[in-house]
């Protein structure tokens, strides 16, 4: 079975309870993903891919150029599966027309995402599709699978970060950044949230940089809160995870890493603004999502892009925080 998948991680993780159905209808098959190996580190090995191979290849050009030639290499490896299922914007499109054209199994083309105004999850929608397949459906909420070895690593890397050991379940994270600006609370606001919630709590704290965030973000966390602050940057994707596991609570805004934090089981707030928190909000058991409704909810897509400023994001103050936090057991806004 070849899975084809090269959305981002957010759209990835809302993918999961589908690419578990496969796997759990086809229990002896054998799983390959194509997709972006920076994304389909966590889960190579660990329940949904004995095998990850990369998008990012020379061949893999031709099959979106309609009616051309087609690399042979690959056109060989598509023909090795007994089940093929690309995910993307078109079912018909011109990368389904060239895998018709050279795979000898059966092919099953997902439409990864569900009209803007349609107001449906993107992982039931996704979950639709397979139904309409004949698959049957396991399981509504993403879910990802640490190693041993996983664990092992965070384990050392949080006491090179001075946590104690056994403390990682009251480690509070903070994920201030997105990979869109019109997603981003403001950052001052994340600097009052974390002195509020340090000033309320004994728990320490851990920020989440990626790469995609300017120095303005570390330079504003860095000499707050001394040694009950951990500071954390530029890990790889499984690496983050790893210590994001078991961890007490996760707050950030709308983000893969927001994704990441529900698929983990964490106790996950998250901050929307403009995206629509039916389509695309984190799923889990332990999610909250938080967001200034305004008479313009949800966008609409044409508004999407022209929006500078969204009032619904960043018109939330602290203390909404602190009383969000109340249903996943936190109740933090009068102590």
């Amino acid at each position: 079975m070849l899975i084809i998948h090269q959305g981002a991680i957010g759209d990835f993780i809302l993918a999961l309870p589908s690419l578990a159905s496969l796997r759990k209808a086809f229990p002896k098959a054998k799983c390959v993903i194509m997709g972006y190996p920076r994304i389909l580190q966590l889960v190579h090995g660990r329940f949904y891919a004995e095998e990850i191979v990369s998008i990012d290849q020379k061949g893999m050009a031709t099959f979106f150029v309609p009616d051309g030639a087609l690399d042979l290499p690959l056109s060989q490896f598509f023909q090795s599966f007994d089940l093929v299922v690309p995910f993307g914007k078109d079912k018909g499109g011109i990368l389904i027309q060239n895998l018709k054209r050279v795979i000898k199994g059966r092919l099953l083309p997902i439409n990864s995402f569900p009209g803007w105004d349609e107001g449906i999850h993107v992982s039931d929608h996704l979950l639709g599709q397979l139904k309409a397949y004949g698959i049957p459906i396991q399981d509504r909420f993403p879910r990802l699978y640490l190693s041993e070895e996983d664990r092992a690593w965070a384990d050392k890397f949080l006491e090179q970060k001075g946590l104690e050991k056994g403390r990682k379940n009251d480690l509070i994270l903070i994920h201030p950044g997105s990979g869109s600006k019109k997603k981003v609370w403001p950052l001052k606001k994340f600097l009052s949230l974390l002195q509020s919630l340090h000033s309320r709590t004994d728990s320490k704290f851990m920020i989440i940089l990626g790469p995609a965030e300017p120095l303005e973000f570390q330079r504003t966390f860095e000499g707050v809160g001394g040694e009950r602050v951990i500071i954390v940057k530029n890990l790889s994707l499984l690496q983050l995870a790893s210590i994001m596991e078991g961890c007490r609570l996760f707050i950030g805004n709308d983000s893969g890493i927001s994704h990441i934090a529900a698929a983990l089981g964490l106790p996950t707030l998250v901050l929307f603004g403009p995206t629509d928190p039916r389509v695309w909000s984190p799923r889990g058991e332990k999610v909250f999502v938080l967001r200034r409704e305004m008479p313009c909810s949800p966008c609409p897509e044409e508004r999407f892009f022209f929006c500078k400023e969204p009032e619904c994001l960043s018109g939330i103050e602290v203390e909404e925080i602190l009383k969000g936090l109340v249903p996943l057991g936190f109740n933090l806004s009068n102590s």
